[in-house]
């Protein structure tokens, strides 16, 4: 009720938590400053109190996620730069020997071009990378390329598809080109282009035969053009998340280096040299550095485990917290200058948790790291 400019509040109305700051936000907006006895906080505590909680709060989710965004990707780093050791290569965290050349033949954006790594052969450059593009929502995603490159040969511009669903979406009818006679070709393949008689000159009964001879897998297609073969794996959707943990990381890499692997084939068959025979086993370079994986068993235990204690934790705190609550403001806090002192010292406890919290992640994925690069580094992995 009122009475002069007080208002009394019920007995349940005490000083709130921010999880209740919302149920009781409506029934204080009229509240004076002054109120009298101990069974309520001032509404100006209450609100320091859940602002500086939400703002820790949101400040520290920012920060965990950008971390989470970003050490997928320097793991991976430490990893490619071991096993550049490995072979005795090269590795580019950011942009290319070549990325002005990329960018000019085959329109690739030097700026977003990450995480090069040579792949030692006689005949021909070959480069592994990541395209950083931005998908839905503006999500970063990263597609996989690898690259041969020819310093003696140029190729007309045209992209080589499998026939398939994915291709079917992506192939570009408005430029596709149809080599005379070679009808076995064009229902395997999609070749499009837009300097036709070129790509007819280049594309002679011998090279589409030597292309239907071999073998690699259905999913692979190339786009060429001036001294450079890219070869890719068609998707239909990009992997927009990336892996933290050893194990993902480290098969990360396994199935890029079955990529470069499984393209040399189709890149052989478009240039004519032999690279198979002057390439290393490419695929098993990153077999020996394999991290165990946990068996699925225990994953899925300890993703009950914390299923199941924050179902516990929420049942007790809608059960019992609420009393306990009030107790403890009625008891202990009583006045309004331990209110606000009670509130500073727990939002300065709540961002120590947090730093110690961050602090300790981030220590643990340099370890991850240091131990993945020394891993792939390895001697004794095959070379």
């Amino acid at each position: 009720m009122y009475g002069g400019n007080r208002f009394i509040l019920r007995q349940r109305d005490m000083f709130v938590f921010p999880a209740q700051f919302m149920r009781q936000s409506s029934s204080l907006c009229a509240i004076s400053p002054t109120i009298t006895g101990t069974s309520a906080m001032s509404f100006n505590a209450t609100l320091f109190f859940a602002l500086c909680l939400l703002a820790s709060c949101a400040f520290w989710l920012w920060r965990f996620v950008s971390l989470l965004r970003t050490t997928p990707r320097t793991m991976r780093a430490a990893a490619l730069r071991g096993l550049a050791t490995a072979m005795g290569s090269e590795f580019w965290p950011q942009g290319s020997p070549y990325q002005d050349e990329l960018a000019t033949e085959l329109g690739i954006a030097p700026g977003s071009i990450v995480h090069t790594l040579r792949w030692p052969n006689a005949h021909a450059g070959i480069y592994s990378f990541q395209e950083a593009r931005y998908g839905a929502k503006r999500r970063m995603q990263y597609h996989d390329w690898i690259g041969y490159r020819f310093s003696e040969r140029f190729f007309p511009n045209f992209d080589l598809k499998p026939a398939g669903l994915v291709p079917f979406i992506r192939r570009g009818w408005w430029r596709k080109v149809s080599l005379p006679g070679e009808i076995d070709f064009a229902s395997r393949y999609v070749l499009t282009g837009e300097d036709q008689p070129s790509i007819e000159q280049f594309f002679t009964p011998d090279r589409c035969a030597a292309i239907l001879s071999r073998e690699w897998p259905s999913s692979i297609g190339a786009k060429v053009g001036g001294h450079w073969l890219l070869t890719h794996r068609e998707k239909l959707f990009q992997n927009i998340s990336e892996s933290d943990s050893e194990t993902g990381v480290s098969e990360e890499i396994q199935e890029l280096s079955s990529l470069v692997t499984g393209t040399l084939p189709l890149a052989e068959a478009l240039s004519g040299d032999r690279l198979i025979e002057s390439s290393q086993p490419y695929a098993s370079l990153a077999q020996g550095a394999a991290v165990k994986k946990e068996p699925r068993w225990r994953s899925g235990l300890a993703l009950v485990a914390s299923a199941s204690a924050i179902v516990i934790l929420i049942l007790w705190s809608i059960i019992y917290f609420s009393p306990l609550w009030e107790h403890f403001d009625r008891v202990i806090l009583q006045t309004e200058p331990r209110r606000y002192a009670f509130a500073i010292l727990f939002v300065a406890v709540w961002w120590a948790i947090n730093e110690w919290g961050i602090r300790s992640y981030q220590r643990a994925k340099e370890k991850a790291a240091a131990r993945l690069e020394a891993r792939f580094s390895q001697p004794s992995n095959p070379s």
